[in-house]
């Protein structure tokens, strides 16, 4: 692997998704954990339950 900086690691994950190694869209369980840490951070009554019902309902929207 390259070197251990941001840009090695960018250059990294870059490689390994032009191979097809890494998805080219966020998995469901990265955006639940996406949506809860970066809420949690805001309001201390978030919970992994309700970002989970967010991201669901945002994905069947889409699907729409």
């Amino acid at each position: 692997m390259g070197e251990r900086t941001y840009e090695g690691l960018m250059q990294e994950a870059k490689r390994l998704r032009d191979a097809g190694k890494l998805p080219k869209q966020p998995t469901k369980e990265q955006l639940i954990d996406f949506a809860y840490g970066n809420t949690k951070i805001e309001n201390p009554k978030m919970t992994r339950e309700i970002a989970t019902r967010a991201v669901t309902k945002l994905l069947e929207d889409q699907e729409k």
